[in-house]
């Protein structure tokens, strides 16, 4: 199981970036927090979610909104505030 703390590793590299979209694999994703994604993040929206109460949820903390792309085993993180 993935911890707060890894995702949150997510969290500083969007910060780290600062630009108002991010795009990177679910590969490239899983490797900057140190571990596998879910199953569910490869094949439900709701992984992905705007929910703050979803532990994974993190880019909601550095000010982004996720949008996956299921077939294309991508996530594009768009800026929501400045």
């Amino acid at each position: 199981m993935v911890t707060r703390a890894q995702y949150e590793r997510l969290a500083r590299h969007l910060e780290r970036v600062g630009d108002d979209r991010i795009g990177m694999t679910f590969a490239e994703a899983a490797v900057i927090i140190g571990n596998d994604l879910p199953p569910s993040a490869f094949t439900r929206r709701a992984w992905w979610s705007s929910d703050p109460g979803h532990t994974q949820a993190v880019w909601l903390d550095a000010g982004y909104a996720a949008r996956p792309d299921f077939g294309e085993r991508r996530v594009t993180f768009i800026r929501t505030r400045t």
